[in-house]
């Protein structure tokens, strides 16, 4: 079996073999998109009518900071190529990460959706809450949405777990969307490891990004003073808390290469690569 100890170690040594390497992908790539992401979010709320443009830029972030997350998965499962390399195969493959993305996306979508559909037929009204009235859950409908949360939540964890592998596999084995099955038959035996992984990642990642925006971010406006959405202060805390989650990002994405290796090489004799 796969030992989750030894992945992270192979990450953790590449990542500081590497980091001078990946640094320039991860500033360019992830953390100024981040940051942009982070500033924007007040100023959609100042001016309503630049909500358009904002969105439209919020995407294209979003975008760059996926081809980030590739070039450094492209990176970490052939060190030996080097960083142009894995630079060429990002390139040619964003827009499949682009388009799987957006495919879950919809499917989450559409496991949302009865929820807003059980408390339409119960009688909420949706455009009054929009408006700022404050509404009250059914009582019918209640006991439901707790229920379906709760299964949903057990869904998402194990296609979370399933589907880990996806972006390696469209960036190795050039699959487009057949990565999804093939994300289910590598992580076949190994997904509650996985969710352990993604748990004890995503509790370890929260509380770093937590302690920046709140604890450095209230130290910062008292030293710095400043009220309102934006600030010299408001910017400083987004952008440590911009550094923070580009720090966790690369880290698991060079983790999700060196599962997939693991992964592969302990299933499958040799997959053939670009």
């Amino acid at each position: 079996m796969v030992n989750m100890g030894n992945v992270w170690d192979r990450a953790t040594e590449f990542l500081s073999d590497n980091l001078s390497a990946i640094v320039p992908i991860a500033l360019f790539a992830i953390f100024l998109p981040q940051s942009l992401q982070s500033n924007l979010q007040p100023l959609a709320r100042l001016a309503p009518t630049a909500t358009v443009v904002i969105d439209i830029i919020w995407c294209i972030a979003a975008i760059v900071s996926l081809w980030g997350q590739i070039a450094i998965i492209a990176f970490a499962i052939d060190p030996a190529a080097g960083r142009v390399t894995a630079i060429q195969m990002a390139n040619k493959r964003v827009a499949s990460a682009v388009g799987i993305k957006l495919l879950m996306v919809l499917a989450a979508v559409l496991l949302i959706a009865p929820i807003g559909v059980a408390m339409g037929l119960a009688g909420f009204d949706f455009a009054a809450a929009m408006a700022g009235s404050e509404q009250d859950l059914p009582s019918g409908v209640a006991g439901f949405i707790a229920l379906y949360i709760l299964a949903l939540t057990a869904l998402v964890c194990w296609l979370v777990a399933r589907l880990a592998l996806i972006y390696p596999v469209i960036v190795w084995e050039r699959r487009g969307i057949g990565a999804l099955r093939r994300s289910v038959v590598l992580t076949r035996g190994i997904a509650w490891k996985v969710i352990g992984v993604m748990i004890l990642f995503g509790v370890v990642a929260g509380v770093a990004i937590i302690a920046a925006q709140f604890v450095f971010g209230s130290i910062l406006r008292l030293a710095m003073g400043g009220k309102g959405d934006i600030s010299v202060a408001t910017v400083l805390t987004s952008v440590l808390v911009g550094a923070v989650i580009t720090a966790f990002i690369v880290l698991f994405s060079a983790f999700i290469a060196k599962l997939y290796l693991a992964v592969r090489d302990r299933r499958e004799s040799i997959v053939e690569s670009a």
